[in-house]
């Protein structure tokens, strides 16, 4: 079948009058390619070449989805899975890194704290409130083998607890302390 057979003729002969509207004419040598890469949007065509025009760009392009106000790009399974395996190895390297520092436990829950931060500005993820779980287990268990007199007189660490626990958390962490 030939590129002619294919080609939506009226969003070619658009897509030709806009070129040299824009005093970019469709050179000889190019024609051919571009009639192919207009062929492949397939009933796309016109869309591809309004889309074009709206932008003022200078090629053809693949629909842009356009959203609603407010409405967020739904995820594909696959970039849900790299999302999640990629912080599993972000989970990892702060583990790592933390174990680099040296075995303190200050600079592990500092690392830690890191990770919230950055798993703070991803509430709208749907495993937000599984890794938030699994981080509250990690720091958990980091804290519990600290004196709380030792976090509560990190301003940094202090913020961690009330960010995971509230303030009921620091004020837990303070009762423990009076009481060691």
């Amino acid at each position: 079948m030939s590129i002619e057979n294919e080609l939506d003729q009226d969003a070619w002969t658009r897509w030709v009058a806009y070129r040299v509207s824009i005093k970019k004419p469709i050179k000889p040598a190019s024609e051919n390619a571009m009639k192919l890469k207009l062929s492949r949007y397939g009933n796309d065509q016109a869309e591809v070449v309004d889309q074009s025009i709206a932008n003022q760009w200078q090629g053809l392009f693949d629909l842009k989805k356009t959203l609603a106000p407010g409405e967020k790009p739904k995820k594909t399974r696959e970039q849900i899975a790299a999302d999640d395996a990629n912080w599993q190895w972000k989970i990892q390297q702060a583990e790592k890194t933390a174990h680099s520092i040296a075995a303190d436990p200050i600079g592990e829950l500092r690392m830690l704290d890191a990770v919230l931060a950055r798993l703070t500005f991803q509430q709208d993820d749907p495993s937000y409130h599984d890794r938030l779980e699994q981080l509250k287990s990690k720091a958990a268990a980091k804290i519990g083998a600290l004196q709380p007199k030792v976090v509560l007189g990190h301003p940094d660490l202090r913020g961690m607890v009330r960010q995971l626990w509230g303030e009921r958390g620091v004020t837990r962490l303070a009762m423990r302390a009076e009481n060691a």
